[in-house]
């Protein structure tokens, strides 16, 4: 690959490692969307317990509540420190002049292959959790 340096000398972002540098940045960006759209949906399932009379619901609640922690606590966690790694690495890279790192771009397909997979597990539990508390609110 060939680098364009600036006046300064300093490398500027290759349109690949830009893409790159951008695509991380959003998904940085949705795992606090993520985060602060779980929050709401736990709360919105706290205000509701104390109405429920069905144990099967109860039941639900309970599986929906544990999803929602592991992903506020773990997943969504995890997923962050991954990216934030990732961009480091590029950061340093970039430092190096080491553009040609192969590695680099393995782990960024493969990151952005994860962070594609929790997004998706992420709208299943959202969907899951939209459906729980319309039913509730019907059921009221």
């Amino acid at each position: 690959m060939i680098s364009v340096t600036g006046a300064t000398n300093n490398y500027t972002l290759q349109p690949t490692l830009l893409e790159k540098h951008s695509r991380t940045l959003s998904w940085l960006s949705a795992t606090m969307h993520w985060k602060s759209e779980l929050r709401f949906y736990q709360m919105m399932l706290n205000d509701a317990r104390p109405s429920m009379t069905s144990v099967v619901f109860k039941a639900e609640i309970d599986d929906l509540e544990n999803q929602v922690l592991y992903f506020l606590l773990e997943g969504i966690e995890d997923m962050r420190r991954k990216l934030r790694h990732h961009e480091s690495m590029l950061a340093r890279m970039l430092e190096a002049r080491a553009e040609w790192d192969t590695q680099y771009y393995k782990e960024h397909d493969a990151l952005m292959e994860s962070a594609a997979s929790l997004a998706q597990n992420i709208d299943k539990l959202v969907d899951a959790l939209r459906q729980c508390l319309k039913g509730h609110v019907i059921n009221k």
